[in-house]
């Protein structure tokens, strides 16, 4: 029966090898899907038990290579050899620890083992110790782990499932004692960790418009006034978005305004504006200011927060838009309602340990933008496992 069900398994990843090949993005999710499948059936259940146990290690280790500064130092010598006792000596931490830490290093693949305590760099060495994968590491390990320690303790203690109320706290705030942005301002290295990581994560918007017709979205006959606003990026940090697209379409007639709170812009201002972008304070749980841009846009804004806050900014932006001409531009996940990969399943349960929010099926974003008298348009996106761009117009 094992043997049956591990032939079966095979022919699928066979299958599948040969539509990622020649297919989309999601071809290769569903490639991705049936290895780990093929893995499950190959594996006894307690074989599975251990493994999922010990993974946590692996994270734990991968961290401690980049704290210590063996990542950085074998990343340094190219593709070359490097010893445990060598990398004692460039990062000042005992050979024997490296090599502790390194056996799962090597096993996760980000690092190659080319002989006995002995290394070499691959690509995914020279990936993890960039700033934006390696803030994401730190960012990840150093607020999830004291989280997930505490978790237990705190569904006992407070009794709170998913969405606390006002007298009620998080758990993340169980665990750090302050609320995610709060910890972020005052902790900087770790804000600079968070900023660092969204920074790489910039990918949703210009493959949105270069799919989408530019005539269309961008400029209708009715509105190539540039004194009009065309891309409003809200809650947009640093910009990064709203910077991308000026940069691959720098002729689109309109104004870009990159909007987030006061102390956010003030250092964007100092220390790095996006170029030929307007930088403007707001708070988006009031009115907005901006009437009849053709396109608002939210990235990684609403997964944050239950649907009782989203109505409320949501409605704001709806009462902004301009009936048939305005888009509002939602780039966050739209999970399967079955078999949801497991990026998009992990970040669910990290948002609600984090904001107490939630990332949503398609059911769930039509409800809740319907309550803002907002109607889907299209879903646009080629992978199940990444962001998708929520296409979203007032209702007709």
């Amino acid at each position: 029966m094992v043997k049956d069900e591990v032939k079966k398994a095979l022919e699928s990843v066979q299958k599948a090898v040969q539509g990622d090949l020649n297919g989309t993005g999601q071809a290769h999710v569903d490639l991705l899907e049936t290895i780990r499948k093929l893995s499950l059936a190959v594996e006894t259940p307690a074989e599975t038990l251990m493994r999922m146990r010990f993974e946590p290690l692996q994270s734990a280790a991968i961290r401690l290579a980049l704290e210590t500064g063996v990542l950085d130092a074998i990343s340094s010598l190219g593709g070359k050899k490097v010893t445990a006792d060598e990398l004692a000596d460039l990062t000042k931490y005992h050979a024997l620890l490296i090599a502790r830490i390194m056996r799962l290093v090597t096993w996760a693949g980000v690092v190659d083992e080319v002989g006995e305590n002995t290394y070499a760099a691959n690509e995914m060495t020279r990936l993890i110790v960039s700033p934006g994968l390696s803030g994401g590491e730190k960012h990840h390990f150093d607020l999830f782990f004291p989280t997930g320690a505490k978790l237990m303790e705190y569904l006992h203690e407070t009794k709170v499932h998913q969405f606390p109320k006002d007298d009620e706290i998080s758990a993340f705030q169980y665990a750090h004692g302050k609320k995610l942005w709060e910890y972020f301002d005052a902790v900087p290295e770790q804000r600079k960790y968070f900023d660092d990581y969204m920074a790489v994560r910039r990918v949703g918007l210009v493959k949105w418009f270069q799919t989408y017709p530019m005539a269309e979205i961008l400029c209708p006959a009715a509105k190539r006034d540039a004194n009009a606003a065309l891309f409003v990026d809200v809650g947009g940090n640093w910009g990064h978005e709203v910077e991308s697209f000026h940069e691959a379409y720098p002729d689109a007639p309109g104004r870009l305004i990159l909007q987030d709170l006061p102390q956010t812009i003030e250092k964007v201002r100092r220390e790095n504006p996006p170029k030929d972008v307007e930088c403007m304070e707001y708070d988006f749980f009031q009115p907005q200011p901006i009437k009849g841009a053709r396109a608002y846009y939210f990235r990684n804004i609403c997964h944050d927060w239950p649907d009782e806050q989203c109505q409320i900014f949501l409605s704001n932006t709806a009462r902004s838009m301009e009936e048939g001409y305005s888009r509002l531009l939602i780039d966050d996940y739209v999970l399967n309602d079955v078999q949801a990969p497991i990026r998009a399943a992990a970040m669910d349960l990290l948002m609600m340990l984090f904001c107490s929010g939630i990332e949503r099926t398609r059911h769930q974003w039509e409800i809740l933008l319907d309550r803002c008298g907002l109607e889907i348009v299209k879903v646009w996106g080629t992978r199940s496992d990444y962001e998708q761009v929520i296409e979203a117009r007032l209702k007709e």
